[in-house]
């Protein structure tokens, strides 16, 4: 059992979250079960069942919560004046979260027989406008929707490398090297 404190009245879903969380960083999100994370969470096998059909859909709950933080820091992060700063800038934040936020990052992208959630496309959607910023810049050399596509799937690229062992860019390289990395991958072909 872990060495949390029991949860008090309203926060048993709270609870569960940071339990679920911690099992998954510790074990993936597929070596865990709900049992396990009431013994973490410290309440009663039952308990999860008030909020939770199954675990599928507690790892849905967990995702929909990472991609509202994604939204939020990729909001952040692109309020730069410059649409091409503001897409370096989302580059680097979705980069930080993903290191930050491991277990939700795992639990976002697979969806392990659940539906796909509306918060999703919150995420893509502020990235989606920031391309559309480029594009009224008239900076664009492909159409918003591969440019969308690919920027995300470039610095998603990033992130799985690096969670897989892989240096690509991390917080402790200077910033002038995280932008030349980043740079290429999302103004190459995408900016003219």
């Amino acid at each position: 059992m872990g060495t949390t404190t029991p949860y008090h009245h309203g926060s048993l879903r709270r609870a569960l979250h940071d339990a679920a969380l911690r099992l998954i960083a510790e074990h993936g999100a597929d070596a865990f079960t709900l049992k396990q994370a009431a013994a973490e969470a410290g309440v009663s096998v039952a308990a999860p069942y008030r909020h939770y059909g199954g675990k599928a859909d507690l790892l849905g709950a967990l995702a929909a919560e990472g991609f509202t933080l994604l939204a939020d820091r990729l909001r952040a992060a692109a309020a730069a004046e410059d649409p091409a700063q503001a897409l370096l800038d989302a580059g680097l934040a979705y980069l930080a979260f993903a290191d930050e936020h491991r277990a939700h990052f795992e639990v976002m992208f697979h969806n392990r027989g659940r539906e796909p959630r509306a918060e999703g496309a919150v995420a893509l959607d502020v990235l989606g406008g920031v391309i559309a910023r480029l594009e009224a810049a008239g900076r664009l050399a492909v159409p918003p929707p591969a440019a969308l596509r690919a920027a995300w799937a470039s610095v998603h690229g990033l992130a799985v490398l690096r969670h897989g062992g892989m240096r690509t860019v991390v917080d402790d390289d200077p910033r002038s090297l995280r932008d030349e990395v980043l740079a290429p991958l999302l103004s190459g072909g995408l900016l003219r």
